[in-house]
């Protein structure tokens, strides 16, 4: 009765599919790290794992606390999520900060997260120091974690526990460990908190961009000035606060992902500021703008 059902099927043009064979299969590739806990998001991040190892034929996983220690170009870098697997392959494969001079510079990473980003660029020669800013405390102790495991590469001259703004003053962000790098002011309007049952409410610190990223300049007169900014919303404000106090001007690139609002109010105050750009956008909700001093 089954092989009569196969062939009927089969001559309607359908082909059942055994769905535990086809995830074992998939499965195959990832079996080689040994990875005994939390193999499941080893699993959902597989399509990143192949472009890491694409790219980093030593590329290493093992588990780690709660997550993984994933091992290439002589970094060991703590993840706990997909998506933070995804940001990899955003950084490390894709390149979307490969930004190249031949100057003297600082980087003032703006929403560092769990460090990705600081310490791809701590491995550039042209790189003295990086100063990073991270709101969320859990988030900001990861990244604190990171460093440490990369102390012989890392540049970071100083990590603060705070988001930058037009004032001082106190925020509340949801929170949820399995998407940290989407935690921000824009809150539910971001698909991974729009219907997140699971997020908790982080308070956390803003600070003055003005002040803080004149003072960083201040200590730096004769190095290049890169700002990368990925805050989740926070990046409206920042770049206006830093256009009305004259700041801007002394930024030299600024590699920045814009959300929700889109990108129009950013390229102006960069045609203003005398900033040439690139823009991309990835959807409706996102884009990434690379701009530069003439």
């Amino acid at each position: 009765m089954r092989n009569l059902l196969y062939t009927l099927i089969n001559k309607l043009g359908y082909r059942i599919v055994n769905k535990n064979k086809e995830r074992a299969q998939l499965m195959l590739p990832l079996k080689k790290y040994g990875i005994k806990k939390n193999f499941n998001i080893l699993f959902q991040s597989k399509y990143y794992i192949q472009n890491l190892e694409n790219k980093f034929k030593d590329l290493t996983i093992v588990n780690h606390k709660e997550g993984f220690l994933v091992g290439f170009l002589d970094l060991n870098i703590y993840v706990e999520s997909e998506e933070e697997f995804h940001i990899l392959n955003e950084i490390f494969v894709r390149n979307d900060y490969d930004f190249i001079t031949g100057s003297k510079s600082i980087l003032i990473d703006i929403g560092a997260n769990i460090g990705i980003t600081s310490l791809f660029f701590s491995r550039l020669d042209f790189v003295d120091r990086i100063y990073a800013f991270e709101p969320v405390k859990d988030t900001f102790e990861l990244a604190q974690y990171n460093f440490s495991l990369n102390d012989k590469i890392q540049k970071i001259a100083t990590i603060k526990n705070i988001g930058l703004g037009s004032n001082s003053r106190k925020e509340l962000f949801l929170f949820d460990k399995n998407c940290k790098g989407n935690t921000g002011l824009r809150g539910k309007s971001s698909p991974s908190y729009r219907n997140n049952i699971s997020a908790k409410e982080r308070e956390v610190q803003i600070e003055s961009a003005t002040f803080e990223i004149g003072s960083i300049i201040a200590e730096n007169s004769n190095r290049k000035v890169i700002v990368k900014m990925d805050c989740e919303g926070g990046e409206y404000e920042i770049l206006e606060d830093l256009f009305q106090s004259g700041m801007i001007d002394k930024i030299d690139v600024l590699l920045l992902e814009w959300h929700d609002k889109g990108s129009k109010v950013i390229e102006d105050m960069l045609i203003h500021s005398g900033f040439d750009y690139f823009s991309r956008h990835y959807d409706a909700l996102t884009g990434m703008i690379y701009a530069f001093k003439k």
